[in-house]
């Protein structure tokens, strides 16, 4: 999740902090600039052993024992501003000690880059020991992007991007692709895929052997390029081409369900992305069209996303100005995202509705959850919860940029709280109405796993029925 700071004397103290350490860094560059040779892992290794061992170094930053220490060349400059930053908005524990961390950071330089990058590209060094400075962190949800990975994750946030329209499962018994879903009017339909055909190789690469996420960022691409991809379509492989064009990313899809003549809805958030609260809009209003008596919303396996995403998928759900989540910043006054309408009639649903979870409903997901957990006990919303413990993430990341270059460094800035006000990372949400799904059975003849029946959604269709029948 990503969110910006908005306290205004915080912005204008960091600019003062920000000039004050570029302007630092390049007095001290004739200092710390290394001379032209390259240690080796030898020399790095004893200077930083030798360095605390005496216990006489008194550096502030990281950038400065690094220099210190002799590692290649590296832009001391762009890691100082972004490490000033990571210090003033760093809140998932405490900062580690400097020298401390600066130790932890060769180390890791040492033993994952040293031997397989050139150590004379300075740009690509100072990636490199950015990444070993953000893992050192114990940050788990801490990373270091460059430029052209950060274009691509804000690329995949926002719900759109160039690939060819096709839904796919990975098939484990088979090592591929199937396609599960063709989109209407894609470059994929254009070209003649098929639902049930199995994706098996990409420009020319077997699934097989390059694995199926490469497999899914290779037919991923640039709008206009194309594609060649060879199909399993029963017991015959297929060339076809097709030609990039931009994808919308379905993130919420619905249906309706008629059981002992009640209608029902059933609604199912894969993830909270730029156009997730769109696609949500639509879906409800269909259902209450449709004239649905409740509404199951199914969260499993959705790791969250936006936190502003959440917010306005539940604004219209909840009436406005109701609080979904507050968090702080460090040394900051506590902030809260609340519902909001759109400029249009403020929406609420005023349905029966049951959330199904599981351990993988995680971080914006579980403040969905938790918000319509909370506001039903305060009576606002009629709704139960069923499944099992959600994942425990209940802290927010926020990405500090480099403006010079594009890279990215996305940290844990904030805990955030739900309306109840009750913490729930490392705990989670428990549900109102435990239910698991059973274990899967390995069918030794076919040599496959069985389908397992979902007993879950048997549970939450049970459950609604009965929030139904009471109303």
């Amino acid at each position: 999740m990503q969110i910006v700071a908005k306290n205004t004397v915080s912005r204008l103290l960091l600019l003062i902090l920000t000039l004050s350490v570029i302007l630092s860094s390049l007095s001290s560059c004739r200092t710390l600039t290394n001379d032209g040779s390259i240690k080796s892992k030898e020399e790095i290794l004893s200077s930083v052993s030798a360095s605390l061992e005496d216990g006489k170094s008194n550096h502030t930053f990281v950038r400065e024992y690094l220099a210190a220490w002799g590692v290649p060349a590296f832009d001391q400059g762009k890691f100082q501003y972004l490490e000033t930053r990571v210090i003033i908005f760093f809140n998932y524990s405490e900062m580690p000690e400097a020298e401390a961390h600066a130790a932890a950071t060769v180390e890791a330089f040492i033993s994952e880059y040293y031997d397989n990058i050139d150590l004379t590209d300075k740009a690509a060094v100072t990636d490199c020991l950015l990444d070993c400075y953000v893992d050192a962190l114990g940050d788990p949800y801490a990373v270091y992007r460059v430029a052209e990975a950060t274009d691509d994750y804000n690329t995949d946030m926002s719900g759109k991007f160039g690939g060819i329209g096709v839904l796919v499962q990975y098939d484990h018994d088979e090592e591929t692709l199937m396609i599960s879903q063709v989109y209407q009017g894609s470059p994929a339909e254009a070209a003649g895929a098929q639902v049930g055909d199995y994706i098996v190789g990409v420009d020319g690469r077997r699934v097989e052997e390059i694995g199926y996420l490469n497999a899914i960022d290779f037919v991923r691409g640039k709008i206009g390029t194309t594609v060649n991809l060879t199909l399993l379509r029963g017991d015959k492989e297929i060339e076809i081409t097709a030609v990039r064009g931009e994808v919308e990313e379905i993130n919420v899809s619905y249906q309706t369900v008629e059981i002992d003549g009640q209608l029902l809805g059933y609604v199912e958030i894969a993830s909270f992305k730029s156009n997730t609260a769109e696609q949500f809009k639509e879906a409800i209003d269909s259902l209450e069209t449709a004239g649905v008596e409740g509404i199951i919303f199914d969260m499993r396996n959705n790791l969250g996303g936006y936190v502003s995403s959440a917010r306005d998928v539940i604004s219209y759900i909840l009436p406005t100005g109701k609080t979904i989540v507050t968090y702080q910043y460090k040394n900051q006054l506590p902030s809260a995202y609340v519902t909001r309408n759109d400029g249009n009639v403020d929406h609420t649903v005023e349905l029966p509705m049951v959330v199904i979870t599981n351990e993988y409903t995680a971080s914006a997901a579980e403040i969905f959850t938790a918000a319509i957990r909370d506001y039903s006990i305060e009576g606002i919303l009629d709704a139960t919860i069923v499944g099992t413990t959600t994942y425990k993430k209940g802290v927010m990341q926020n990405a500090i940029d480099y403006p010079i270059d594009g890279s990215t460094i996305t940290l844990t800035v904030a805990y955030y709280n739900p309306p109840s006000g009750v913490n729930f990372h490392g705990t989670g949400i428990t549900p109102d109405v435990l239910s698991e799904l059973p274990e899967p059975v390995f069918d030794e003849e076919a040599g496959k796993y069985l389908p397992v029946h979902d007993t879950q959604l048997d549970t939450a269709i049970e459950e609604l029925k009965k929030l139904i029948n009471v109303n």
